[in-house]
């Protein structure tokens, strides 16, 4: 570990627990309604988890980095009090622990916040850590029920609740049975982000009984041959699984909540409109969703659930709601929050039993520049597409540049430097190379 120094509730053990306790009678006493503290955060690399740091330190909290990417965002950014290079958690997971360990007993932190998917390998080490700080994630074993694409549809149509028709595939057998259904289905691994190796088939038998759909006579290239499909998911066994979705005409959506305890405490909700390659927003505008809100509301609820939770959807014309897939961490939803908003509230004060849940303002948005200019333009096939993207690309803030604390969107570049290279070396896109030592793909806990 190097330092680098620069500019169901919390899960805690007792240690961790008194020591907040003492510290809030001790405050309490001398007047003031709320302490500062002393907060840890990992997966500096996401524009989300700076923007996080960037808020909590607004409302007076003291934030560290602990991140085994050693070009994060947050490496020089003035929001963090100092950065710790950790090992790579997916390689070394005891070490990831041990080094996290080390950095809350030296700097006496008071409560860790993971962020990106190194939460699941947080969560291994969850008995460990809580007995010296509080920490925000819920079991390995309920992350990784939300993160399966095949588990999480079960646990939604358990609560009561409307999911797509999703089968899940273990074997070449499992394909062809999935092949020989008519339909549009979506196939994907159990365990992925970002859309990653995600593809559309529309199966031949489709075309003799489609008459509701809106694309009576499916494109040739969404009727791949069968050898084709197979050589796609050639690393598929019970090990490597995947699943065949119901394809969902509508409009798409994401949420990002914090809950305590099955309670929201805050909760944001965007539509999808531009992303970089087939699942990562890089746009987002704040609506009102009742329906959403509803849902994940009953979600959250009925799973108990704890930590920061993020869902995508898809809202048909009929205004049903159906859940794609959890991302049982932080996703950019955060972006839609504020300094003012005091979304750090969400994590520390929000008594029990209180009502209000912090939401950002309708209407305001906030982009990604540089992929905006990037992937955002490239997407681009109408006028009407235009006119929205220049709408949202001169409304929204940027989610990484600010004049008070500008070396994050330099750091930017290096970051993207750093992922190519790692792209190269693996031969993986470089989408897959920024998360490709945290990624947690269902392992069983050794």
């Amino acid at each position: 570990m190097r330092e680098e120094e620069e500019g169901q509730g919390w899960q805690g053990g007792q240690e961790g627990a008194e020591r907040q306790e003492s510290q809030g009678r001790q405050e309490g006493q001398a007047g003031q309604e709320e302490r500062h503290q002393r907060i840890l955060l990992t997966g500096g690399r996401a524009p989300a988890t700076l923007d996080l740091a960037r808020q909590l330190a607004a409302a007076g909290h003291q934030v560290y980095m602990a991140e085994s990417c050693p070009a994060h965002l947050c490496v020089h950014s003035r929001a963090i009090v100092r950065n710790y290079d950790v090992p790579k958690p997916n390689e070394d997971p005891d070490g990831y622990i041990s080094a996290l360990q080390e950095i809350i007993l030296q700097e006496k932190i008071d409560g860790l916040i993971p962020t990106c998917e190194e939460i699941f390998f947080v969560a291994r080490g969850l008995e460990r850590l809580s007995q010296h700080c509080l920490v925000f994630t819920d079991s390995l074993n309920k992350l990784r029920r939300l993160h399966s694409k095949w588990d999480f549809i079960g646990r939604a149509r358990e609560f009561g609740l409307l999911a797509p028709t999703t089968s899940l595939l273990t074997s070449q057998e499992d394909v062809k049975a999935a092949l020989a259904v008519p339909g549009k289905w979506v196939f994907k691994p159990v365990y992925s982000r970002f859309g990653a190796k995600v593809f559309v088939v529309q199966t031949r038998a489709a075309s003799t009984v489609a008459k509701g759909e809106r694309n009576k006579e499916p494109d040739k290239a969404e009727i791949p041959d069968e050898t084709e499909v197979l050589e796609k998911m050639k690393h598929l066994s019970p090990q490597q699984p995947w699943v065949a979705q119901q394809f969902m005409e509508g409009t798409a959506y994401c949420s990002y909540s914090i809950a305590k305890q099955g309670k929201l405490t805050a909760h944001a909700v965007y539509p999808v409109r531009f992303t970089a390659g087939p699942g990562a927003c890089i746009s987002f505008e704040a609506v009102h969703h009742p329906d959403i809100d509803r849902w994940v509301e009953h979600f959250v609820s009925a799973e108990q659930f704890t930590g920061q939770i993020s869902f995508d959807f898809i809202v048909t014309d009929d205004g049903q709601v159906y859940p794609i897939e959890c991302n049982p961490r932080a996703t950019s939803g955060l972006h839609l929050f504020r300094a003012e908003d005091r979304i750090d509230q969400a994590f520390f004060h929000h008594e029990e039993g209180a009502e209000q849940i912090i939401t950002p303002r309708p209407g305001r948005k906030a982009i990604i520049s540089l992929a905006m200019l990037s992937y955002g333009l490239r997407s681009i096939r109408s006028w009407f597409k235009f006119k929205e993207w220049l709408r949202l690309f001169m409304g929204g803030k940027d989610v990484v540049f600010r004049f008070r604390d500008p070396q994050p969107f330099l750091q930017q570049f290096k970051l993207l430097w750093w992922n190519a290279k790692v792209s190269r070396q693996q031969h993986i896109s470089i989408l897959e190379a920024s998360t490709n030592d945290i990624e947690w793909n269902g392992e069983e806990e050794k």
